[in-house]
C-alpha cells in the first residue's frame, strides 16, 4: 500500500477514480467520495460489469496497480489505454515461494499486460529489460519510478566514531531474507561488532540468537519513525539477496533507507535491482566475515558514493514520475526504456 499511496499522491490534482473489484464480494456495491478529486468503487465483477464498463470507457487512462490486480481488467486491455505498474517478476515470485498454481494463473495475465499496456511502470530498468527479453518485444514502453521516502538522517561526528563497528538488521524472519546465512557470518566474524535487530518477528530472532549461543545482539521492535534513528548511528546493514532474477529486478526499500541513511550495505552479492548499474558502495559478506573491513576514510567514502547513487536514482524517478503523469493525463509518450 506505500506504493500505491506515493503513486496516487502524485496524481492528487487530478480526478480519479478507484475500482476495488471482487469476484466473489461486494454485495452491494459502494460508492465513496474522499476529497475534492478522488472517488472510490467497491463493485462485484458479474453484478456491476455494465457498471465497470461505462466507467472504464468514460476515463483517459486506466492505471493498474499491479499485476494482481489485472485479472479482472484483462478486456480492457485490448481497447484502452492501459498502465500497468509491474513492480515485481509476479509469476518468478509465485514459482520461488512454491506456489505454482497462482504463477500459472498469472503467467496469461502478465503476458496480456505487457503486450497490450501502452506504457509498463517498473521499480528497475533491470525489470523493464526483463519483461522485454521475456516476451521478446523490440521495444517496451516504460516508466521506471522506484519509490524514495524523504529521509535526511544527519550523521554527527559522534556518531561515526565507535569503539567497534556497529551492524544492523531491519526486517522478518522469511526465508528469502537470509537471517540463518546472518547469524552464522555473526557467529563467524573476525571483527568484533555490536549488532543491533529490528524486527516485528522478535520471538523467532531470540529463538534463533540463542540457539547459536551468540551474545552482544540487541533485538528489539520499534516504530517505524524509530528505525532512521538507529540507521544514523549504524556503519553496516545487512541485506542478503541470492542471485535470483526476483532480486535483480527489485528495489529494496531497505537498501534504499541504508544508502540515504549512510550505512553500508553488507551483501551475498551485488546484482540487486539498479544499484550495481549506478555504481553503489558495498561489503561482502564474505569479506565481511573474514574481518576485510574498511578504514573509518574509507567508510566515509564509501557513504558519501552512495548518498551519490541515490540522489542520481531519485532524480532519474522524479523525471520519469512527472512523465508518467503527463502521459496518463493524455500527453505523448516521451520516455521508452529499453526501446
Amino acid at each position: 500500500m506505500q506504493r500505491v499511496a506515493a503513486i496516487d499522491h502524485c496524481f492528487s490534482a487530478v480526478e480519479r477514480a478507484y475500482l476495488k473489484i471482487s469476484f466473489v464480494g461486494n454485495f452491494p456495491g459502494k460508492k465513496e467520495r474522499r476529497g475534492e478529486r478522488l472517488t472510490i468503487y467497491r463493485l462485484n465483477f458479474f453484478l456491476h460489469f455494465f457498471g465497470i464498463l461505462r466507467l472504464a470507457l468514460g476515463t483517459d487512462c486506466i492505471y493498474l496497480h499491479s499485476v494482481g490486480n489485472a485479472l479482472a481488467m484483462l478486456p480492457f486491455y485490448f481497447f484502452r489505454k492501459m498502465v500497468t505498474d509491474m513492480h515485481g517478476a509476479v509469476p518468478e515470485e509465485f514459482t520461488l515461494a512454491g506456489k505454482r498454481l497462482a504463477a500459472l494463473r498469472y503467467a496469461p495475465v502478465e503476458w496480456v499486460a505487457v503486450r497490450y499496456s501502452r506504457a509498463v511502470v517498473t521499480v528497475s530498468r533491470a525489470m523493464a529489460e526483463h519483461l522485454r527479453d521475456k516476451y521478446s518485444l523490440s521495444r517496451l514502453p516504460s516508466f521506471n519510478v522506484p519509490i524514495f521516502d524523504e529521509v535526511t538522517v544527519p550523521r554527527s561526528s559522534d556518531d561515526r566514531v565507535a569503539a567497534v563497528p556497529r551492524v544492523i538488521y531491519a526486517g522478518g524472519a522469511q526465508v528469502w531474507q537470509n537471517v540463518d546465512l546472518m547469524l552464522e557470518a555473526i557467529g563467524k566474524a573476525k571483527t568484533r561488532c555490536a549488532y543491533t535487530i529490528l524486527t516485528g518477528d522478535v520471538g523467532t530472532f531470540r529463538d534463533k540468537v540463542a540457539a547459536l549461543g551468540l551474545a552482544e545482539i540487541t533485538i528489539s521492535s520499534v516504530p517505524k519513525d524509530e528505525v532512521y534513528g538507529y540507521y544514523a548511528r549504524a556503519d553496516y546493514g545487512f541485506v542478503l539477496r541470492d542471485d535470483t532474477l526476483v532480486n535483480r529486478v527489485a528495489c529494496p526499500t531497505k537498501l534504499v533507507e541504508y544508502l540515504s541513511c549512510g550505512v553500508i550495505p553488507i551483501v551475498i552479492q551485488p546484482r540487486i535491482g539498479d544499484f550495481a548499474e549506478y555504481g553503489y558502495s558495498y561489503l561482502t559478506l564474505e569479506r565481511f566475515v573474514k574481518g576485510e573491513l574498511p578504514t573509518p576514510a574509507e567508510l566515509e567514502e564509501m557513504r558519501a558514493n552512495n548518498y551519490k547513487v541515490i540522489a542520481a536514482m531519485k532524480g532519474s524517478a522524479l523525471t520519469d514520475m512527472e512523465r508518467l503523469v503527463a502521459f496518463c493525463r493524455g500527453g505523448e509518450l516521451q520516455v521508452a526504456h529499453g526501446a
